[in-house]
Formats: C-alpha cells, structure tokens, sequence
C-alpha cells in the first residue's frame, strides 16, 4: 500500500474492484471506510481487510443518493479524521441500442455511475480542501473514450466521469488534492449480474470479453493506486487502452470511422454465419 494512504473511503466496496482496491490498502495500521449497497458484501469486504491487518468499516449506500454520500462523508470524518484516499468505484452497465434501451434504465446507470460520482466528488472534495489535501480516484472506463455502440449509456456516463475529474483536477490544482481517473478496458468483476440488456449478443459479447481479459481486479487496483500515489490524472491500465486513447487524441475523426466500421463488419459476419 502506498504510505501516504493510511485512511481511504471506498464506495462499491463490496466486490470486484472495489475489494481489490480495500484489500491493496488493508495493510496494518490502514483505516478504511468502506461503502456499497449491499449489506452482506461490503461486510465480508470489511472482515477481508482486518485479516490482512488493517481497521474497516462497513456502511451501506446508495450513491444515487446525494444525502446518504453526504453522511457517509460526515461518518468519515468522524470514523477516519484525516481522510487521504476518496474512491468513487461503484457502478453499473447498461447495454443496447440508442432508442431501444429503456429510458428506466438510462436514468438508472446515469443515476449510479454518473451521480454518484458527482456526489462523491461534491461531499468530499471540500472537505479534502479543508484538510489541507489529499486524494480522489474516480473510477471511470475505456468506454468513456473509445464510446462503442451499443453500449451509449454506459459510455455516457463513463465519459461524463473523464469530463467531471479533468475539471476537478484544474480546481483543485492549488489545493494540494491530486485527482485520477481510471479508464481500465475490460477486466474480470461482478459487472454482468447487474448489467441490464434485452439482447442476449450484447450480453454475450460482454461476458466474452471479460473472461478473455488480460489483467485481474487485483491487478487493476495496484497500478491505480500507483497512479494517484504518482499524481497521475489519468490511468490507462491496459497497452491496448492506451493505444485507443492515443489514436483517438491523434486522429478522432478516423477513430470514429474505424469503430463504425467495424460494427459494419461485425454485422456482416452475423449474416453470414
């Protein structure tokens, strides 16, 4: 665990990248407070990282809910005291067509993934300015960059995230808080119980893509918090994450023909099976 991250709030701490993340930091002597919807989860998340020596506490929360990150900030600074490390992890997926996904399910993903992150940003980053720094790693995707179709509420939100850390990085830019963005492809987690789609090829497609992934939760977690404990903005944990965020930095209307072509080709392949 970086030194400089003896206390840390973790939302979506319940599985996936959210324990990995609570695990890298349970080191002894570490304090984490540690947040997710799901009761059972984030408990076990907490049991996880005092067996590996350090202190956690559980506390269930929406993040869609502006009042419940507000007290989860206030139990912070009460259970915390100086609070180094903030992680704006959880979040949903939603899969489909622009006009076929229903408007339920935008809201919902924007609700989680983008809101949350908003209140996040908006309950703890005053407080890191009052302390006199610290850190935020806003967990966002490669989705946000590469923006592929059928999956636009996602990448929306994914996106709006990027936008929300670059913004908050120059603010704070006097204030000694360091912001990082996590822009990871995909990776092994629990994303698919929750992912809401009525097509089953999106589901398969996503479900084959992340069992063929190349790095781990675990993995993916280490060199975030490498990249904030470095003042990092943004993480691009994967070469080929880092091969679409260049080609679309350096040629983004070739980019986007490239990704409307391969949808094309995918198409045609389907027809032709």
């Amino acid at each position: 665990m970086p030194a400089q991250f003896n206390t840390a709030v973790i939302t979506g701490a319940g599985a996936g990248l959210g324990r990995a993340l609570c695990l890298q930091l349970a080191a002894p002597g570490a304090r984490l407070l540690l947040a997710d919807i799901d009761r059972a989860r984030c408990e076990e998340s907490a049991q996880l990282a005092e067996r590996a020596g350090g202190q956690a506490t559980a506390q269930v929360v929406d993040v869609s809910d502006a009042a419940q990150v507000e007290r989860l900030a206030e139990a912070a600074e009460r259970v915390l005291g100086r609070i180094d490390l903030v992680v704006n992890n959880a979040g949903v997926a939603v899969g489909g067509a622009i006009g076929r996904i229903p408007l339920e399910d935008w809201r919902w993903i924007v609700n989680i993934n983008l809101w949350g992150v908003i209140h996040g940003c908006h309950a703890f980053a005053p407080r890191l300015v009052r302390q006199g720094g610290g850190a935020i790693l806003n967990v966002a995707s490669l989705a946000g960059i590469a923006c592929a179709p059928q999956m636009s509420a996602y990448n929306v939100t994914k996106a709006g995230v990027i936008a929300l850390s670059e913004t908050l990085c120059a603010e704070l830019a006097d204030e000694h808080v360091r912001v990082t963005v996590l822009c990871p492809a995909f990776f092994k987690t629990n994303l698919m119980e929750t992912m809401r789609t009525s097509d089953p090829e999106i589901r398969a497609l996503a479900a084959a893509a992340f069992a063929n992934s190349t790095m781990t939760a675990d993995e993916v977690a280490a060199v975030a918090l490498r990249a904030v404990a470095r003042g990092r903005l943004y993480c691009l944990p994967m070469r080929e994450g880092r091969i679409v965020w260049r080609l679309k930095r350096l040629m983004p209307e070739r980019f986007a023909r490239l990704v409307a072509n391969r949808r094309l080709q995918r198409m045609a392949e389907q027809r032709n099976a």
